[in-house]
């Protein structure tokens, strides 16, 4: 058998590494610089702020709803269209390069059918702490991935209801709940950026809430109990395309789930007397889509616009909730 002559071989190898080198200083000279992102509008980010570094991103939501999803995934109509005006505040800071800590502050306005809540009544409010367990590379093809916990605060009323039910805004709630999160960017053929991004979450049942009197929880005056939670589980999938530095294409998916609920305590019947109350209530899930636009005027300001609706869903209202946000990064 012939063989080539070694300086031949050697030719060959020089020009097939000179090769792998071109495609490897090629990957290597993608760069984000000019790239810019505000994020989806739920999945949070798992990249995490710069030590020293602000993110403040209002959000102006508009919540409707006529309809609902029944134990069997049917849709029915609701006897009255609901509603509500939503200003959402999340505020993160980075601590180091690896810790971010992000504040959700809330307000909102309650409609059902003709009624109104006595203006903007505080919500709940939420805390997240993050760790960055991988940073991602300078291109965006390493995987950013982070774990965090996120612990919710009654911070918005929801018993003792003696005037307008939709002054209630809260749920009475102090959960808390673990983050698995990863994000990624991909370059496509023609040189311009996907970022994806993902996270999954999973929260215990919280401990019981006291309810007295009216409440969110559709008790009536002279109610004493508690309602026991269910436990949490959540997926959200977010991608952007970035067409060029002030454009970048969004489309999002999050489902979730809770286990049963369970409300107990006394209440008086129609004689005054006192009854036991014991009701299960189902579990609940749903599934919303959430595409979106991003415009940004420069890259620490940007602003997002989209809408988010439910497409599938067990004991569950319906929603479409358009909204909009600013994003400023300091």
């Amino acid at each position: 058998m012939h063989h080539p002559p070694r300086s031949t071989v050697r030719v060959c190898l020089v020009l097939a590494f000179s090769a792998l080198a071109a495609v490897s200083a090629q990957a290597n000279e993608r760069t984000l610089d000019g790239v810019n992102f505000t994020g989806p509008l739920i999945t949070p980010n798992p990249a995490g702020m710069p030590a020293g570094r602000w993110y403040v991103e209002p959000y102006l939501v508009r919540v409707d709803s006529s309809s609902s999803f029944d134990h069997n995934g049917d849709r029915q109509r609701s006897d009255e269209r609901s509603g509500a005006w939503a200003m959402v505040v999340p505020i993160a800071y980075g601590f180091s390069e690896r810790v971010t800590a992000q504040v959700n502050l809330s307000a909102s306005r309650a409609e059902s059918g003709n009624a109104r809540s006595s203006g903007f009544r505080a919500g709940d409010t939420t805390a997240r702490l993050q760790y960055l367990l991988q940073p991602s590379s300078a291109d965006g093809t390493t995987p950013a991935v982070s774990v965090a916990l996120v612990q919710r605060f009654s911070t918005g009323s929801h018993d003792r209801i003696t005037g307008n039910p939709l002054d209630a805004q809260g749920d009475g709630t102090q959960r808390t709940v673990a983050a698995l999160a990863v994000q990624q960017v991909v370059w496509l053929a023609n040189d311009r950026p996907l970022r994806w991004r993902a996270q999954l979450s999973a929260g215990p049942s919280p401990s019981r809430t006291a309810i007295s009197g009216g409440s969110v929880y559709g008790t009536d005056d002279g109610f004493q109990g508690h309602i026991a939670r269910g436990s949490v589980l959540g997926l959200s999938v977010g991608a952007e395309y970035s067409f060029n530095e002030r454009w970048v294409g969004v489309m999002e998916m999050a489902a979730s789930r809770e286990s049963g609920q369970r409300l107990t305590g006394f209440a008086p019947d129609a004689a005054g007397t006192l009854q036991r109350i014991d009701e299960a209530r189902p579990a609940s899930r749903n599934l919303t889509f959430a595409p979106a636009i991003e415009y940004h005027f420069s890259p620490s300001l940007g602003v997002i616009a989209g809408v988010e609706f439910t497409v599938a869903g067990r004991n569950t209202g319906r929603i479409i909730s358009p909204q909009v946000a600013l994003g400023m990064f300091f």
